[in-house]
């Protein structure tokens, strides 16, 4: 009895730590998640990767600043919808995040927190209509 009371308690320990673990990795980046079709917020803007090519569209104002604006804040264009095409796209990939460089220095970063949401650094949720395969 003894023996099984305390078997008991080592595998309850272990899934314990196991569920405590910062390391337990719920959703797998993939660089595949930014084809056909990519990710868009609730603002309207898009990203996605066609080929070697990272696409970028801003099409309205919003007041919560994302990723995407920091992009396009040093433009002065007024003009809307706006719109970016960086060559020599790379994405790497590392457990739940996504590591995007491009030319011209951009250099942006994502967290995978469900099978078709991603969320920027400045914690906006962007959305695909792709689902996993």
């Amino acid at each position: 009895m003894k023996k099984r009371f305390l078997l008991f308690i080592s595998i309850a320990f272990i899934f314990l730590l196991a569920a405590c673990s910062e390391d337990v990795i719920q959703y797998k980046a993939k660089s595949s998640d930014f084809e056909d079709g990519g990710f868009k917020n609730k603002h309207s803007q898009t990203i996605a990767i066609n080929g070697e090519e990272l696409l970028i569209f801003n099409n309205y104002d919003h007041t919560e600043k994302t990723s995407i604006d920091k992009i396009f804040e040093s433009e002065d264009s007024t003009e809307k919808p706006r719109q970016k095409i960086y060559k020599n796209v790379k994405i790497k990939t590392k457990k739940d995040r996504y590591y995007i460089t491009a030319e011209d220095g951009l250099s942006l970063e994502f967290k995978k927190i469900g099978e078709r949401i991603i969320v920027d650094e400045e914690g906006v949720e962007y959305y695909t209509s792709k689902y996993p395969e």
